[in-house]
């Protein structure tokens, strides 16, 4: 359905591909598969490289999340993969190039035997709040809440790692701490999640904050629970941006570099998970976190790669070009 529901035809299509043509492009850049009919056939159109920025091992993820769907949205799922696997993989397999964001995803792509593919990292605009965030003793020293969670508060997995944290983690750490803070921040919740939130004294809910920096400001303990995904968390990065404490699931550390998993602490059930956050909790923590790393791994430079080697690509093609209209 996300592929299908992305394909262009007749009139529209000519228009498009006439405003395409006329902005004279060196390279057709899809982010994202889905829309990878229409790329595809503006680079055969055009005779131009088509390059792919690969978010997710898009089959393998809508599997996991119509194992967990419920009701309509498990008969949106199934539609969902109908061909995807087949489609996906082709599609990466015919590209000049694609970029993965996750390590792990561009491993398994190797081993389906595609030689195309580049690891490119999210990246992130490292401002000056980010960097004062990030810098040693510039944490507040009084934040509102002990425990902060932000995401999405409505797909399949984010909502299963919250009710997993809030009934299973939290009657955990009510053991040790008999009383803390939560808060639950992000967009359009379901009402499970609503009601969930409301009925639980520790925590307040937050819907569509205008700042993530701020949200993640607010917490001293930053928490992933989620289990479920595919890719890169986002969220796992903007959580280093703000040098506090993290309490993960493994899943939030996937795909992400080496360099970069100490700074997570890493809990694999939910004892871990309440123990990790009542020992951030109970003793005094200093970031550690180095900014320097983070802008090397993410900020600008590591696109500046990517822009060399697009360059080589696209001056060979027009020579390629050149000549045989000549022979």
């Amino acid at each position: 359905m996300e592929v299908t529901s992305r394909i262009v035809r007749g009139k529209e299509f000519k228009l498009l591909l006439s405003d395409v043509a006329g902005f004279n492009p060196d390279v057709i850049f899809l982010d994202g598969i889905h829309g990878g009919e229409v790329a595809n056939q503006l680079s055969q159109h055009l005779n131009l490289l088509l390059v792919i920025r690969s978010h997710n091992i898009e089959h393998l993820y809508y599997k996991r999340k119509l194992a967990s769907a419920k009701g309509l949205n498990k008969l949106k799922r199934y539609l969902s993969l109908s061909n995807l696997e087949t489609y996906e993989t082709n599609l990466l397999k015919n590209s000049t190039l694609f970029y993965d964001i996750s390590l792990d995803d561009l491993n398994f792509w190797r081993s389906q035997g595609l030689t195309n593919g580049r690891y490119l990292p999210p990246l992130i605009e490292f401002h000056e709040e980010n960097r004062e965030a990030i810098s040693r003793d510039k944490l507040s020293t009084n934040p509102v809440y002990d425990i902060v969670f932000l995401g999405n508060l409505f797909s399949d997995n984010n909502v299963a790692g919250i009710i997993w944290f809030i009934t299973q983690v939290m009657p955990m750490i009510r053991l040790a701490l008999p009383t803390f803070t939560v808060l639950i921040a992000g967009s359009n919740p379901v009402q499970h999640v609503r009601q969930l939130c409301e009925e639980t004294a520790e925590v307040d809910l937050k819907i569509n904050p205008v700042s993530s920096t701020e949200v993640y400001k607010s917490g001293r303990v930053l928490i992933n629970p989620v289990s479920a995904g595919s890719g890169v968390s986002i969220k796992s990065l903007e959580m280093l941006v703000s040098g506090r404490p993290i309490v993960s699931t493994p899943q939030g550390i996937a795909g992400l570099p080496e360099e970069v998993h100490h700074y997570f602490e890493i809990a694999v059930d939910k004892s871990s998970f309440a123990e990790a956050i009542i020992r951030f909790l109970s003793h005094p923590f200093r970031d550690n976190v180095n900014p320097g790393v983070l802008e090397d791994l993410f900020g600008y430079k590591a696109i500046e790669g990517v822009i060399s080697e697009l360059d080589c690509l696209v001056s060979l093609s027009k020579s390629n070009q050149l000549a045989q209209a000549k022979s």
